[in-house]
C-alpha cells in the first residue's frame, strides 16, 4: 500500500463523476498482554487495514469505510459510495481545502517529533511488564482483589490523500497500561486504578512504583465517610483535573458553537479565567500521542493559546465549521477512516501555576480534595456542572479522612473564573492539567 494505491482510488472516483474526494488508509498492528490475580489471562495480537473513502459531488458529501482492501471490494465500495452521495442532503460548507492552501507534508519535520518507537517489543516483554505492574500492587496486604493489569503496544501506518493534491504518509507507535485493584478491610471495600499512554513503551514509567501507588490510593479510601451538604472550596487532583480542560475543549468545539448550544458561543475574545491562566494547544511536543504537523485536511498545525491571560482566543474547528462560522481554519481537523473530518485539540494543557498541591491544601481551612469522578451531568448550553465524586476532607489545612457518595455541583463559567492551578503538571494524556483549586462549589452529601 502506497501513494499510488491512494491516488488510483481517487482517479476512479473522478471517472465515476465525483468532483472531489479523499482516501484514508491505516495499517495497524497491535499486541497486548493481561493478567489477573497473578495469572496470565490472555495474550493478543492483531493486524488490520482500515480504509475510508469520501466523495463530494457538488455540495453533497458521503463517506464509506471497510477493512477489506482487495481491488474487487474497492470497486464495490466506490459504486456504493457514488450512489449514496447523490441522494444525501446538500451541505453548503462541505469541500476540500483549496489546492493552493494545502500545506506540504514535511517528513523531516514530522520525524523530528519522534512519534515512532522503532524498538518492537515481543509479547513476552509485555507480559513481564503486566506482571510487574499487578504484582507490585498485590504486595499490599489490604489489596484483596484485582480487575487486572494490561500492557499494550501498537504500530500504525497512515496514508491520506485527496484530489486537491494533499498527501500525508507517516507512522506512529502507541503504548499503554491499565491497572485496577480493590482494597478491603472489615466491611469497607474501595477501588483505584491507573492508566497511561505514550509513544514509547519505556516512557510509561516505573511500573513497580505505579502498582504500589495505585494500591496505596485504594487503601487510603477505606472506611470513607459521608459528609453533610455544604458549600466549600474544592481541589481537583491532577488525576481528575484534566476533565475540566476537556469540558472547556468540548464547549469550544465549533460543532456545538455552530448549533448555538455552547455557553462559550458569545465568549470569543472575552475573559473567562483569571488573568494568569493560559491553556495551550501545542501540536509540536515531542513524543506526545497527539502531536502532528498538518491536520487531516491539509492545514498547517501550530502552537496556539486557547486561553491567553484568561481570555478565550479561538474555537477548535475543521473546514466545514470554519466556513459556517466565517472563521479561519484553526488546524484542528481530525478524522478516522470511518468519519468525516471533525474538530479536535492536539496536546491541550493548562499551564502550571507557581504553588504546590501540598501548599494549596495547607492554605485551605476546610475543603475537599477530589480524587475520583463518576458519571457526568454537564449542560453545555449554560455551563451547569454536576458529577459524582470521591475524595478526602481537608480540615485546618490537612487531609483528615476519605469521603464518598458525594456530588459536586457548580457552573463552569463560575468555576473557570475562580480556578487556581498548582505546579504538578504531567503529560500523561492528550489533555493534561495540574491539580486545580476551585473556590466555592456545592457539595451534596447527607
Amino acid at each position: 500500500m502506497d501513494k499510488n494505491f491512494i491516488f488510483k482510488i481517487i482517479e476512479k472516483l473522478k471517472k465515476k463523476g465525483c468532483d472531489q474526494s479523499d482516501v484514508f488508509l491505516t495499517k495497524n498492528f497491535s499486541i497486548s498482554s493481561s493478567r489477573r490475580l497473578g495469572k496470565l489471562e490472555k495474550n493478543e495480537q492483531s493486524e488490520s487495514y482500515d480504509l475510508g473513502i469520501r466523495a463530494i459531488v457538488g455540495k453533497k458529501q458521503s463517506i464509506i469505510s471497510s477493512n477489506n482492501v482487495n481491488l474487487k471490494n474497492i470497486e464495490s465500495l466506490i459504486s456504493n459510495l457514488y450512489e449514496r452521495v447523490l441522494v444525501v442532503p446538500d451541505n453548503p460548507n462541505c469541500g476540500l481545502l483549496e489546492s493552493t492552501k494545502v500545506s506540504s507534508f514535511d517528513k523531516k519535520k514530522f520525524d523530528s517529533l519522534d512519534l515512532y518507537d522503532s524498538k518492537y517489543p515481543n509479547i513476552n516483554e509485555l507480559a513481564e511488564k503486566a506482571k510487574i505492574l499487578e504484582d507490585s500492587a498485590l504486595k499490599n496486604p489490604l489489596i484483596t482483589n484485582s480487575e487486572g493489569a494490561e500492557v499494550s503496544w501498537s504500530r500504525s501506518n497512515f496514508f491520506l490523500g485527496a484530489s486537491n493534491g494533499m498527501y500525508q504518509e507517516f507512522k506512529k507507535t502507541n503504548s499503554s497500561y491499565i491497572l485496577a485493584v480493590l482494597a478491603s478491610k472489615d466491611f469497607s471495600m474501595e477501588r483505584d486504578y491507573d492508566y497511561r499512554s505514550s509513544v514509547y513503551l519505556n516512557d510509561l514509567g516505573d511500573l513497580a512504583k505505579i502498582g504500589t501507588e495505585t494500591a496505596n490510593r485504594a487503601v487510603s479510601k477505606l472506611n470513607s465517610r459521608k459528609i453533610k451538604t455544604c458549600k466549600t472550596s474544592v481541589i481537583f487532583d491532577a488525576k481528575v483535573a484534566p476533565s475540566l480542560i476537556s469540558n472547556l475543549s468540548s464547549a469550544a468545539n465549533s460543532r456545538i458553537i455552530s448549533r448555538g448550544t455552547s455557553f462559550l458561543k458569545d465568549k470569543l475574545n472575552k475573559t473567562i479565567f483569571g488573568k494568569k491562566i493560559n491553556i495551550i494547544d501545542n501540536p509540536m511536543i515531542k513524543r506526545q500521542t497527539k502531536s502532528k504537523i498538518v491536520d487531516s485536511e491539509g492545514n498547517e498545525c501550530s502552537n496556539k493559546k486557547l486561553i491567553e491571560n484568561g481570555t478565550l482566543k479561538f474555537f477548535f474547528n475543521s473546514l466545514e465549521y470554519a466556513r459556517q462560522l466565517n472563521q479561519k481554519a484553526s488546524g484542528h481537523a481530525s478524522r478516522s477512516p470511518s468519519s468525516l473530518p471533525y474538530p479536535s485539540p492536539t496536546n491541550l494543557y493548562l499551564e502550571k501555576g507557581d504553588i504546590s498541591k501540598e501548599k494549596l491544601i495547607k492554605e485551605l481551612n476546610n475543603g475537599l480534595l477530589i480524587t475520583e469522578l463518576m458519571g457526568s451531568s454537564i449542560n453545555y448550553s449554560n455551563g451547569d456542572y454536576s458529577r459524582g465524586a470521591n475524595g478526602f476532607w481537608i480540615e485546618n489545612g490537612e487531609i483528615t479522612y476519605p469521603v464518598s457518595e458525594i456530588t459536586i455541583a457548580g457552573n463552569l463559567i463560575d468555576m473557570y473564573a475562580n480556578l487556581t492551578p498548582a505546579n504538578d503538571l504531567e503529560f500523561k494524556f492528550g489533555i493534561n492539567s495540574p491539580s486545580c483549586l476551585i473556590e466555592k462549589m456545592t457539595v451534596a452529601g447527607i
